[in-house]
């Protein structure tokens, strides 16, 4: 395989043990390695020659070992195989296509910054995907180095559960938009209603009464994300989310939910998360930042777009049977 040297450099305005942390750890990476595919995370414990598994939503990826560690200085991971469908292979072409290709982190600092340097071996037919990839995770990086959130990171979680949510929606006919799957379920226009009551009026709330933070800005992003990623559990709307029994309008509801995406994603893209809505508490929570208030948004929609996959099913089983 015909290779090329990816090379690049990024100056952030955090101690290099800030910087270290973001690299290594794994609550962290896994925001930044996102720029790269959704769902990628680290499964290692970053020790010398302690194997590293690098593994996307798809169970796909590359497997290496932590060749080099010098803390806040360097490290190096060596790749030795690839992750296919959740399967390791070190021998079949793919695998040795990549085998002792490095990817090298160097950190020290200057004019009182720390000067990120990151090198990695790459295929010549990836390079340019992989180079912008690279400029795109570094920039979230920094973010995280500095401020221990990340903007960019935030807009590329709403950019891409706003497209699976639109994706999982035009799955549906104009007729099975209304259709009941089986008894005690909402139908798919009844689930977009519900995403619509409770971002509705989000953005003007984010955006009215608000104070400074004097806790972590991020402290209650664990439990969302623990009560709506947890597709196991079924919850109870609150009241003034409940939807309607409709009939709902596909283009209707798809016009609607892109209006209203596009405002919450102008409050991502241009205000300061870090100050709480004081406006209105979330129920069982209290007073969330404007940051938390988002990361809801990300994972609300990540529960219902589970749930309009599980109503599609329901409905095709129903076709065949």
């Amino acid at each position: 395989m015909e290779t090329k040297l990816i090379k690049k450099s990024i100056a952030i305005l955090a101690p290099k043990e800030n910087v270290w942390e973001t690299i290594i750890s794994n609550d962290k990476n896994k925001i930044w390695f996102n720029a790269f595919s959704e769902g990628t995370h680290a499964e290692t414990d970053w020790q010398i020659g302690s194997k590293a598994v690098f593994t996307d939503d798809s169970k796909n990826g590359i497997i290496g070992k932590i060749a080099v560690k010098k803390p806040a200085e360097e490290l190096i991971i060596e790749y030795t195989g690839v992750l296919n469908n959740g399967v390791e292979s070190y021998d079949n072409e793919e695998a040795q296509s990549v085998k002792g290709f490095e990817e090298i982190y160097r950190l020290h600092e200057e004019n009182g910054a720390t000067q990120l340097d990151v090198q990695c071996d790459m295929g010549i037919e990836y390079y340019e995907m992989m180079s912008d990839a690279w400029d795109h995770a570094l920039l979230i990086v920094k973010e995280l180095a500095e401020t221990s959130i990340s903007p960019s990171a935030l807009i590329d979680q709403l950019d891409s559960t706003t497209q699976n949510f639109l994706e999982a929606i035009n799955a549906f006919d104009e007729e099975e938009i209304n259709e009941v799957p089986f008894e005690g379920s909402w139908t798919a226009g009844q689930v977009v209603e519900h995403i619509l009551k409770s971002e509705s009026g989000l953005p003007d709330m984010l955006l009215g009464d608000s104070s400074g933070t004097k806790r972590p800005v991020d402290a209650n992003i664990a439990e969302i994300e623990q009560i709506f990623l947890d597709f196991s559990t079924k919850l109870k709307a609150p009241h003034f989310n409940i939807p309607s029994d409709g009939p709902h309008n596909k283009a209707e509801l798809i016009a609607a939910f892109t209006k209203e995406r596009e405002e919450n994603r102008k409050v991502a893209a241009g205000h300061d998360l870090t100050l709480t809505a004081t406006a209105f508490a979330f129920p069982g929570m209290g007073e969330l930042t404007r940051w938390e208030w988002l990361n809801f948004i990300v994972c609300h929609s990540k529960r219902h777009i589970n749930q309009l996959k599980n109503i599609r099913k329901k409905l095709s089983e129903k076709v065949a049977g």
